[in-house]
């Protein structure tokens, strides 16, 4: 066994127990505030965009519109594989993803308070995809907007995932000489499609 292996062997060993979450009175946190506005208002001022379609069937329509110059393009939004230039059956590495210019996904949960959309193991064939594309779009309903956190912590109890994040806006950070740098651990640009 390797070094690599007995380091995983030994971390899979001593995995603490897993914690219910605390009880939390939501109705604590009750506003009247509008969740559609308020996410939207999130979302741009991270640096995200927000575009209000009618329905899923309008998803490709506006993602060809937004980038029409794309060559590696994937989605795993049902009923989109017609829009997928890759082949991740194909794939030997996540390494190999380096290209790909634009990936649309589907999500449960958005979070109102901070903008943050739920992307989990469930909606991911490779984890690496979200954060390896160059312009990411999130496809949520509307009806799938909570006011914040706690909400969502509420939303996906329950609900079985390896792997999960909240994304918040494109990849961005002012760390090295004070300077914002956009796409610097991610995506360069950060879409949410909010279906009716």
């Amino acid at each position: 066994m390797g070094s690599r292996d007995s380091i995983l062997a030994n971390i899979k060993r001593n995995k603490p127990d897993l914690l219910p979450l605390p009880e939390i009175n939501l109705e604590q946190f009750e506003d009247s505030l509008d969740l559609v506005e308020e996410f939207t208002k999130k979302v741009e001022i991270v640096g995200g965009n927000v575009f209000n379609l009618a329905s899923k069937d309008e998803v490709l329509k506006q993602v060809k519109a937004l980038f029409p110059d794309t060559s590696h393009n994937y989605s795993t939004v049902e009923g989109t594989s017609g829009f997928n230039t890759i082949s991740l059956e194909a794939l030997q590495r996540p390494h190999d993803l380096n290209d790909l210019d634009v990936l649309v996904l589907e999500s449960l949960v958005g979070v109102s308070e901070n903008g943050a959309v739920w992307v989990s193991s469930n909606q991911l064939p490779v984890r690496v995809l979200p954060f390896i594309t160059k312009h990411l779009v999130l496809v949520l309903n509307k009806s799938c907007l909570v006011p914040n956190l706690h909400h969502a912590y509420k939303a996906l109890n329950g609900i079985d995932n390896d792997f999960g994040v909240f994304i918040s806006g494109p990849s961005k950070t002012a760390d090295i000489e004070q300077s914002l740098v956009i796409g610097a651990h991610g995506a360069l640009s950060l879409s949410v499609f909010l279906i009716a």
